[in-house]
C-alpha cells in the first residue's frame, strides 16, 4: 500500500519570537461581518467562523494557550451553535481553563449593536470522561445574524507536549491563525504540520523559522462515509519538547549542554517490553508449555502450528470488546476469567508462539478510528491496540485473536491502519500492514424456464475471506429464520423451498450457501416473457451518491462480486432482446466491471464481475466511481426479452 497521508516534520529553533495580537476586537463587528448572510464558498452552511485565533506562550511559570474565536449563524439550523464546550485534560491538574468570556453580538433592523454576555455563573466545569473536563456554557439571544464570540486562557503544566492547532471545524471557516511565543530561550521545540493546505504553503518556506500559521477560506471538516477518520485529513500543526540547555554545574563557570527529551522509538519499545505489565505475560514460558502440549503435535508444519495455536487462543479467551496497549488484569486472573482486552488476548498469543519456537513478539498499531501513525513522532499515545508478530517462512505475519470468526490469515478490518511497530528487543522496527486479500462473493445461478408456469431457481452463493467472515456473523447473530428473511430482500418474490450451507462452522474454510426457489405465485402464460438475468446482488444503489466529496474513499478491503448464470429457454419460445456486453474500468487500474453475455442454443450464459482493486481512492476520482457504480447498477437492472414463436 502506498501511504498518501501529507505530512511535514520540520525542527525549528524559535526564541524569543514576538506574536500579533488578534485583529478582531472584542465586541467589535466589522461591515463585512455585518453584512455576511452566506458563506461565500459554502452556500449550504448553517454557520461559519469569521476568525479563530489561537496563540500559545511558553514561559519560565507555565503554558498559556489564548483563543479567540468567533461564529456567525447564517440560518436557523445554524442556533444549536449557541450550545459550547470547551475541553481540557484535567488529570494531576495538568491543563485547567481559568478565563472564559462569551457574548452574542446581534444588529438589530435599525443597526443598532446589541451585545449580550453570557453571566460568569452560567459557565460551568464538567466532567466529560476519564482525565478530561469540559467548560461549558450557552449564549444567549442568539437569532439568525447574530455573531457569537468567545474568548479563552488555557493554562498547562505540560512543557513536553503542547496543544496543538486544528485549523478546520464541522463548518467552514473564513480566517484561522496560531502563533507561537517561547519566551524561555532554553528550549528547543520540534514542529509538525499536517494537511495538504499547510504542506503547500510552508513546506517552501525550507529551514526559515516559522511562528505564525494562517488559512483561510477553510472547507468544514466533517465525516464523510468510507472514511475512518476524518481528522486524519485536517489541516494541523502540532508542537513538542525536543530538548533544552541546562547547566552542567552550579558554579558560575560552569558548562551548559544539551539535554534531550524526546524519546526514539528504540527507547520506547525498551519502555514498553521492561515494562511489569508486559512481563507478567511475556515472562510465562512454563504455563505456556503445559498448554501447547495439548494443542499442537511437535511433528505438525509450521502453518499449522500457528493456526492450531491461534484457533487455541481465540476459542478459549473472549474478547471484551476494548482495544488496549496494555494489559488490564495480572496473568492469572486473565486465565481463569478466560476474557481479556485485546493486548492481555495478543500477548498470550505471542507468548504461546515463542514457546512453540518462532520468532513472536508484540506489535503495537493504532486502529482506524483512532487514526493514523505518524512515524516521526516517538509517541506512545498514537498507538490504541497490540498484536502478535512471527516471521513465517521468512515473512512478516500479524496475528489479532481476537475475532472467533476470523481465520489467522486475516486481521481485523480496524487493523488495516498501514503500520506497525514491532517490540523485539533485538531489533525494533515498523513494518507495513499489507493490503488485505480480496474478499470474494461468488454465485452461481442456474435457472431452469422449460416450463415457464413451474420455474425453478438454483443458486449457489460462495464467499470467500471478509465476506464470509461478514455472512458468519450475520448468520451467528441473527440466527437462521431471521438471517433467511433478509436474504429475502435479494430475491424478492421467489419463495425459499430449500436451503443448505457448508462450512458454516469451520472458519478457515470458504463458505458455501445453495438456494433453492420457486415463484410465490403460479405465474400466467404470456406471449412475452420479460426477465432479469442478474438475480442475485447487493448493489440496489450506487453507495456514492453525493454530489461532491471533501475527502478520500477509504475501503475495508479489496472485494469482488462474480455472478455466473445458466439459463435454460423455454421451448416454444426464442430471444427477442438480451443486454449488451461491456467493460468498465477506473483509472489506475482500481477497478473493472465486466459483463458478458452468449447464446447457446436453448442456453443463455452471462458472466459478471465487479472487482474493486484498491482500497484508498483519492477523492479526485471520486466522480469516476460514482459513474462506475451507476453504470453496474443500470446493468445488473437491463433485462432479457422472451417471445412465443
Amino acid at each position: 500500500m502506498k501511504q498518501r497521508l501529507l505530512l511535514l516534520f520540520n525542527f525549528l529553533c524559535i526564541y524569543s519570537i514576538t506574536y500579533s495580537q488578534s485583529p478582531i476586537k472584542w465586541g467589535k463587528v466589522s461591515d463585512r461581518e455585518a453584512k455576511l448572510s452566506v458563506c461565500p464558498f459554502d452556500s449550504a452552511a448553517s454557520a461559519v467562523v469569521l476568525a479563530d485565533y489561537g496563540r500559545i506562550t511558553i514561559d519560565y511559570n507555565n503554558v498559556t494557550i489564548e483563543r479567540h474565536k468567533r461564529i456567525k449563524i447564517l440560518d436557523k439550523k445554524g442556533l444549536d451553535r449557541a450550545n459550547m464546550a470547551l475541553q481540557y485534560y484535567a488529570k494531576d491538574r495538568i491543563e485547567n481553563i481559568d478565563k472564559v468570556e462569551a457574548q452574542t453580538i446581534t444588529i438589530d433592523k435599525s443597526g443598532k449593536t446589541i451585545i449580550t454576555e453570557v453571566p460568569k455563573n452560567q459557565i460551568f466545569d464538567v466532567d466529560a470522561s476519564t482525565n478530561w473536563r469540559e467548560k461549558r456554557f450557552t449564549f444567549t439571544a442568539v437569532e439568525v445574524g447574530s455573531i457569537i464570540e468567545y474568548r479563552s486562557k488555557m493554562i498547562s503544566q505540560n512543557y513536553t507536549f503542547l496543544e496543538g492547532w486544528v485549523f478546520q471545524t464541522d463548518i467552514p471557516i473564513l480566517h484561522s491563525e496560531m502563533s507561537v511565543n517561547i519566551q524561555v530561550e532554553d528550549m528547543d521545540y520540534r514542529v509538525l504540520l499536517q494537511g495538504e493546505r499547510l504542506m503547500t504553503k510552508y513546506q517552501k518556506l525550507g529551514d526559515k523559522p516559522v511562528s505564525t500559521w494562517v488559512l483561510e477560506n477553510l472547507p468544514a471538516l466533517v465525516e464523510e462515509p468510507y472514511v475512518a477518520n476524518h481528522y486524519d485529513y485536517a489541516d494541523k500543526v502540532r508542537f513538542q519538547l525536543a530538548g533544552y540547555k541546562a547547566s552542567t554545574s552550579t558554579s558560575i563557570s560552569g558548562g551548559v549542554e544539551y539535554k534531550s527529551v524526546m524519546t526514539t522509538w528504540e527507547k520506547l519499545a525498551d519502555q514498553v517490553l521492561l515494562s511489569t505489565e508486559y512481563e507478567n505475560f511475556l515472562n510465562r514460558g512454563g504455563r505456556a508449555k503445559d498448554i501447547l502440549g495439548q494443542v499442537i503435535a511437535p511433528t505438525d508444519p509450521d502453518a499449522v502450528k500457528v493456526q492450531k495455536i491461534y484457533n487455541y487462543v481465540k476459542n478459549t479467551i473472549t474478547w471484551n470488546g476494548k482495544y488496549r496497549v496494555w494489559p488490564e488484569q495480572m496473568f492469572g486472573k486473565f486465565l481463569e476469567s478466560k476474557q481479556g482486552n485485546s493486548a492481555e488476548i495478543n500477548l498470550f498469543l505471542t507468548l504461546l508462539l515463542e514457546e512453540a519456537g518462532f520468532k513472536a513478539n508484540p506489535a503495537l498499531t493504532s486502529i482506524r478510528s483512532h487514526g493514523k501513525i505518524q512515524k516521526s513522532y516517538a509517541l506512545l499515545s498514537q498507538f490504541s491496540h497490540t498484536l502478535a508478530y512471527i516471521n513465517l517462512g521468512g515473512k512478516d505475519v500479524l496475528l489479532d485473536a481476537c475475532d472467533p470468526l476470523r481465520p489467522y490469515q486475516l486481521l481485523a478490518k480496524e487493523d488495516l491502519n498501514w503500520f506497525a511497530f514491532v517490540l523485539d528487543k533485538k531489533d525494533r522496527r515498523w513494518i507495513t500492514i499489507a493490503q488485505a486479500p480480496t474478499a470474494k462473493e461468488t454465485v452461481y445461478a442456474d435457472i431452469n424456464l422449460e416450463n415457464p408456469q413451474k420455474p425453478i431457481y438454483n443458486f449457489s452463493v460462495r464467499y470467500e475471506g471478509y465476506k464470509a467472515v461478514d455472512v458468519r456473523r450475520s448468520y451467528l447473530t441473527l440466527g437462521e429464520e431471521k438471517f433467511l428473511d433478509r436474504q429475502r430482500t435479494v430475491f424478492n418474490d421467489k419463495k425459499l423451498i430449500k436451503f443448505e450451507k457448508e462450512n458454516q462452522d469451520q472458519t478457515d474454510e470458504y463458505l458455501l450457501h445453495t438456494y433453492q426457489l420457486v415463484p410465490e405465485d403460479d405465474p400466467e402464460s404470456a406471449q412475452t416473457l420479460y426477465f432479469k438475468p442478474v438475480m442475485w446482488h447487493h448493489f440496489q444503489e450506487n453507495p456514492f451518491k453525493g454530489s461532491k466529496r471533501n475527502l478520500p474513499i477509504e475501503l475495508d478491503y479489496p472485494e469482488s462480486f462474480q455472478f455466473i448464470l445458466n439459463l435454460h429457454i423455454p421451448d416454444g419460445y426464442e430471444i427477442q432482446e438480451i443486454p449488451k456486453s461491456a467493460l468498465v474500468s477506473l483509472p489506475d487500474n482500481m477497478g473493472i466491471f465486466r459483463y458478458q453475455t452468449s447464446v447457446n442454443g436453448a442456453q443463455f450464459q452471462l458472466s459478471t464481475q465487479l472487482q474493486i482493486k484498491s482500497v484508498f481512492i483519492p477523492v479526485d476520482y471520486y466522480s469516476h466511481l460514482q459513474q462506475f457504480y451507476d453504470h453496474v447498477i443500470g446493468k445488473f437492472s437491463e433485462m432479457i426479452v422472451l417471445k412465443k414463436k
